[in-house]
């Protein structure tokens, strides 16, 4: 959900990409399935009620996707999204589940249990609705080799207390039974951001067949008001029923987040994280210089301990920052869009300024509309077929791009922008660290959101990428072009951004990409804050077994565009579809279900 720090129309099935995009070797998808806005069912056959109705119809935002291939049987997919279709009738965004039968050609839609106002029987025994939680998110996906699916996320409210905790969720019977939530990881009672805040979720099981075959790891950020932020860790041995107490596994480590978990052939669990650089977030005094970097820790003991932290791999960041025109009504803003259930914007500004531009108070000084995005790690090893070794993929920065920034907006420090790289290293089965390397390099376009994925020899990667985008400049965000609109303040839309794909059957040796979205989208539409602000979620996932692989993507090509009588010529390419009697900022849009709001999840099959 966020980074703790002090201080239109759908393409139809059966298009096919053009040749000219996909490399030689590469199996391109025959087309985008939209997993979201599919018709919802209750867990278990329930009867529906006024929320999942609701959600069967109206078109809200839904982002952050997970997707986990079933490994016995690939046919079956589960998928996640934050969904904010509940909004209208629960008051908050709640965690989607969405199920395949068919390999991803058709979706039915869901919510976890324990939503405000499911009367069912799974809804009343959920902690989260007996704990009185308003939202869930952040979810993260994964089997075991018996039919069971682990569903994990965060839960918290937007107003005091925020209580911000962890939940992970198991289902049966190849995911189509629902079994019970498990809170692991409680935050404290207190105002929002101001205690103990638990996000950022990861989730994986070991499927080795080995001593510990079957347990469930799961570990997060826990975000602190003192800004030292840890990564926790848990695990389960009863197949989710009970977690061990969560252990702290980044001692030493300052400032840490968006863990991710790997189990390799034997066992030996990995967890790689991003520590942040003091100097770039403006925290360096005192704390001994630290960079930005991959860390990981690793058990061989079945999760019971770690090692300590080591550095798996520096770089230069790729994070978007800003600033606002306003701080003082940026923060306003941002605060109450977010206590609102439409904004995810920050509740304040930060040491390097905004992390999000749009329009109105949540204009930025340099004129561009952006969301949010910061450099993470993904893992992976393969379970099936591997020889131990651990695989990572990150976004950074090229360094040879880094140059000073001629506008306030930054990505790789104070005043600097840079081109945004996807790079993959490795850790041996000796335990030797490779040298990190560009995945797929590429001449221009920014490259960010990766996910990688490792089963039956093959590895599979997917990600963000401008390189089609005909605004591309080391000076701009994706989906920003160099012209201005009429206001001569605010930039022009680009042609916009894709999601593209790729493997290897030679352990990360050599690639092979090919672009997955059949359609352009721009992220920066003003779905949020009142449709003054944009947001595109955190991440993007892709899973697989042996040569065939789903990725999915937060989309807003369904989205429809069009004016806000509140600030004429403002941010004008970015404006969506609403409906307003008056230009008072604080009224909210009259029509939320007509299409403006329509942000979906996508995905695609592919094969190496």
């Amino acid at each position: 959900m966020r980074r703790a720090l002090l201080g239109r129309g759908a393409v139809a099935a059966g298009l096919l990409l053009p040749l000219a995009t996909v490399a030689a070797g590469a199996t391109a998808s025959p087309g985008n399935v939209k997993v979201t806005d599919q018709a919802y069912a209750k867990a278990n056959g329930a009867a529906p009620d006024a929320v999942s109705t609701s959600c069967s119809s109206n078109n809200r935002q839904q982002n952050e996707p997970s997707v986990a291939m079933d490994p016995m049987n690939p046919g079956i997919l589960v998928a996640g999204a934050n969904d904010y279709c509940t909004v209208e009738k629960a008051g908050g965004s709640w965690a989607g589940f969405y199920r395949s039968t068919t390999g991803g050609s058709t979706w039915t839609n869901s919510l976890l249990p324990g939503y405000p106002g499911d009367a069912s029987p799974e809804g009343q025994a959920s902690p989260l609705q007996k704990a009185g939680i308003q939202n869930a998110g952040d979810p993260v996906q994964a089997w075991d080799t018996a039919g069971r699916l682990f569903y994990m996320g965060n839960a918290f409210s937007r107003t005091r207390p925020a209580s911000g905790s962890i939940w992970v969720a198991t289902y049966d019977q190849e995911a189509a039974h629902y079994v019970r939530t498990v809170v692991v990881g409680k935050g404290t009672p207190s105002p929002l951001f101001l205690g103990r805040f638990n996000d950022k979720t990861s989730i994986e099981v070991d499927r080795t067949g080995g001593g510990h075959d079957g347990s469930v790891y799961a570990a997060w950020s826990i975000f602190n008001a003192s800004g030292n932020n840890s990564i926790l860790f848990v695990r389960s041995t009863d197949h989710g029923a009970t977690f061990s107490k969560p252990l702290d596994i980044s001692n030493g480590v300052h400032d840490n987040q968006d863990p991710d978990i790997a189990v390799t052939r034997d066992g030996t669990v990995y967890v790689v994280w991003r520590q942040f650089d003091f100097a770039a977030t403006g925290q360096g005094a005192g704390r001994g210089g630290q960079e930005s970097a991959v860390v990981f820790a690793r058990s061989t003991d079945g999760g019971a301990t770690f090692s300590r932290p080591a550095v798996l791999a520096t770089f230069t960041e790729f994070d978007a920052a800003d600033q606002p025109g306003d701080p003082a009504a940026y923060a306003q803003a941002a605060a109450e869009a977010f206590a609102s259930s439409d904004g995810e914007a920050e509740a304040g500004t930060e040491a390097t300024g905004a992390r999000d531009c749009g329009d109105g108070p949540f204009a930025c000084t340099s004129g561009y509309v952006f969301f949010r995005h910061d450099s993470q790690p993904r893992a992976t090893a393969d379970q099936t077929a591997g020889d131990n070794t651990l695989f990572v993929a990150f976004d950074g920065a090229k360094p040879s791009t880094v140059t000073a920034s001629t506008s306030t907006y930054q990505t790789s420090g104070p005043g600097l922008v840079a081109q945004g790289a996807i790079y993959f290293v490795t850790i041996s089965p000796t335990g030797a660290i490779g040298t990190p390397k560009l995945l797929d390099d590429q001449p221009a376009g920014h490259q960010w959101f990766p996910d990688i994925n490792a089963d039956g020899g093959v590895l599979h990667a997917v990600w963000h990428d401008s390189r089609l985008d005909d605004g591309y400049s080391v000076q701009r965000p994706p989906g920003d072009a160099a012209a201005l609109d009429s206001s001569g303040r605010f930039h022009k839309a680009s042609s916009g951004i894709d999601t593209w794909g790729a493997s290897s059957t030679d352990g990360g040796t050599t690639w092979t990409s090919s672009r997955l979205s059949t359609q352009s989208q721009n992220p920066n539409l003003l779905m949020f804050g009142n449709r003054r602000s944009p947001f595109h979620g955190d991440y993007n996932t892709i899973s697989s077994v042996g040569r065939s692989a789903f990725g999915t993507w937060t989309d807003t090509r369904d989205v429809l565009l069009g004016t806000d009588i509140r600030y004429p010529g403002q941010a004008e390419d970015f404006q969506v579809h609403q409906c307003r009697a008056t230009t008072d900022p604080s009224v909210a849009d009259a029509c939320p279900n007509e299409g403006g709001i329509d942000q979906n999840v996508y995905g695609a099959l592919s094969s190496s």
